[in-house]
């Protein structure tokens, strides 16, 4: 009885927030491993059930508890943790206003919040030789705690983990990792994070200390896909102003902003995308001889290849975020709008005329260019010309679509899952510069 109960009951997953039933050791909605999190979720969830009187046993209430708990701040790239002691620490952080400052090496700054002001949490910057951060427990708990399970989740994308690109924990346990009071961030890209270090006695009672920061320098990115059988690899830098610009956004105003606008105003003609073009056309350059339709499809492959598909949920908090080019640029991923967002807009510094697709569950971008270059050439209608479809949240070339979706009778008709949903779908046309 006791294992039907257990196979039968809900459970939920700390990565997308998603409720489901039976006992599973792999999330059913996103795929990533919960098997840790099953043991560790208790201790919180019952200190958050003593502190409110609210019933954490209720399946809403642990799934809100949980994404409370786990996405409170901004989503970002993997962690690498480290605890060596090799490192030579700078000054302590100091206040401005209601955040702690630590002033790093190239003019970059690190702004942290919660427990690290009042010192229950601290940070400092290392160099080995490139920039990591060490996070330690104050000097009053050291010596007080048997394990403690440090919880990092940052805003950008890094591929090179392969379960989770924002989310990582690192358990230490005493006399088999010490010291477990200190924990080391490498690989380091501008943007928001949270550390969370959940610490256990040895008479089974705990403490969870929490704090934030954001970072602000320059980013830069490493670029390598493969087009037409040849890898390109390509170098991108934003300075650490336009990284400000980018992460102070106010959630309520944009999304009043999202509300009061069309898709197509997110296309945008600025300097990130205008280096990002100017790059990726000298890259073409040198191995293709240029044509509109050419140029079209290696950016296409690009956007496809160097910007995963991530939810908004995941990168901003909320189901639905339309992201400019260079927030989406930063964070290094995006879902369907945003890639299509991206796209026109680089085809609109190009001088390629463009148009973003709306269709059941994705949005697509559009260009330009003349279809009969193409073999069977996918085609969108829209007021003032036609254009060939652009599926960047698919690896397939320009003018061709995914499975589900086929566009016929001359960009009239739109189909998904052989039904026809023309009246559901809308084509909004971009002007080139």
């Amino acid at each position: 009885m006791a294992n039907q109960k257990k196979a039968d009951g809900k459970g939920f997953c700390p990565f997308c927030g998603n409720e489901f039933v039976g006992d599973h050791d792999n999330c059913p909605f996103c795929g990533q491993d919960i098997r840790q999190y099953k043991d560790d979720l208790g201790p919180i969830l019952n200190k958050i059930q003593t502190a409110t009187n609210i019933d954490m046993k209720s399946p809403k209430v642990r799934v809100t508890s949980c994404i409370v708990i786990f996405l409170l701040v901004f989503a970002g790239a993997l962690v690498i943790f480290d605890y060596t002691e090799n490192h030579k620490p700078s000054e302590d952080p100091e206040p401005i206003g209601e955040a702690l400052v630590i002033d790093v090496m190239n003019g970059g700054h690190i702004y942290l919040t919660g427990d690290f002001l009042d010192y229950k949490m601290t940070a400092k910057d290392v160099y080995d030789p490139d920039l990591m951060i060490r996070f330690n427990l104050a000097n009053r708990y050291t010596g007080t705690y048997e394990k403690i399970m440090w919880i990092v989740q940052t805003d950008s994308y890094n591929t090179a983990n392969g379960k989770n690109p924002f989310y990582l924990t690192v358990t230490k346990e005493r006399y088999v990792s010490d010291p477990i009071e200190t924990v080391t961030w490498e690989n380091i890209d501008a943007g928001k994070f949270s550390i969370m270090a959940n610490c256990y006695k040895e008479d089974g009672s705990y403490d969870v200390f929490s704090g934030y920061g954001v970072y602000y320098d320059k980013f830069e990115a490493h670029y390598t896909w493969t087009y037409q059988d040849k890898v390109n690899t390509m170098e991108y830098t934003m300075s650490s102003d336009d990284v400000k610009t980018c992460l102070e956004y106010d959630l309520t105003a944009r999304m009043d902003q999202q509300a009061a606008s069309s898709l197509k105003d997110f296309v945008v003609d600025n300097r990130y995308v205008a280096d990002l073009n100017s790059q990726l056309k000298s890259q073409y350059n040198k191995t293709y001889i240029y044509t509109d339709s050419g140029y079209a499809d290696f950016v296409l492959s690009f956007v496809q290849q160097c910007f995963p598909n991530v939810y908004d949920s995941f990168n901003y908090r909320v189901t639905d975020y339309w992201a400019y080019p260079a927030e989406t640029i930063l964070n290094g991923c995006g879902d369907d709008e945003d890639r299509a967002i991206l796209f026109c807009s680089i085809m609109k510094v190009a001088g390629l005329g463009s148009a973003l697709v709306t269709m059941p569950e994705t949005v697509i971008g559009a260009v330009n260019i003349n279809p009969d270059l193409i073999a069977d050439c996918k085609v969108v209608r829209g007021v003032n010309d036609i254009y060939a479809v652009a599926d960047s949240s698919s690896f397939r070339s320009l003018g061709s679509l995914r499975a589900c979706y086929d566009i016929v009778d001359n960009g009239r008709v739109f189909l998904y899952n052989g039904d026809d949903v023309s009246g559901h779908c809308k084509v909004e046309e971009i002007p080139s510069n």
